[in-house]
């Protein structure tokens, strides 16, 4: 379980967290290369990942490090114009339904997919909807009977596949 951050370096790392969670999740945002791999070296897309801008690869294990260093205010023209329409979006969304949920920044939000869980604040979400970029479906619902946190994020794969967890938004749906 990921421990509520006391300050804004801390909510900055849970939110690295939180997005290197996301990107197991949907590991669509990992780009497999259709070009040769030497031997040795590591599979973009298996082993490694590239980020927008930076074209670097960054190894599985490093990748919660790596988008701490990756911020918005690293980005330019349309690329920070995008990536800040898209930030704005998600934060009034994640607001909306804050309001509703009566949730404050240390409410803690499960993020459970196939044999992960994980809990974060909601101040390293927020910190995430604005900072970093994964592109998933995501929610916060409503979240009874669960001790270890107030609300959860609820996730869609791209593909619309089930999976096996309390994030899976198609069966909260169902619930």
């Amino acid at each position: 379980m990921t421990a509520i951050a006391p300050n804004t370096d801390d909510v900055r790392l849970e939110a690295a967290r939180l997005a290197a969670a996301l990107i197991r999740f949907e590991d669509v945002a990992a780009h497999p290369t259709a070009g040769y791999t030497p031997p040795g070296s590591p599979r973009v897309g298996t082993d490694a990942y590239i980020f927008a801008p930076s074209g670097r690869q960054v190894p599985r294990n490093e990748v919660e490090r790596f988008l701490t260093l990756t911020l918005l205010h690293e980005l330019s023209g349309d690329r920070r114009r995008g990536a800040e329409k898209a930030f704005s979006n998600l934060g009034a969304g994640l607001e909306e339904i804050r309001t509703q949920l009566s949730l404050s920044d240390s409410s803690r939000i499960l993020v459970e997919f196939d044999e992960e869980s994980h809990v974060f604040s909601f101040a390293a979400v927020r910190e995430w909807s604005q900072q970093f970029v994964v592109q998933v479906g995501l929610s916060l619902g409503a979240l009874k009977g669960e001790k270890r946190a107030d609300a959860r994020l609820l996730l869609r794969h791209s593909d619309g596949r089930p999976f096996p967890g309390r994030s899976d938004m198609i069966r909260a749906v169902r619930e």
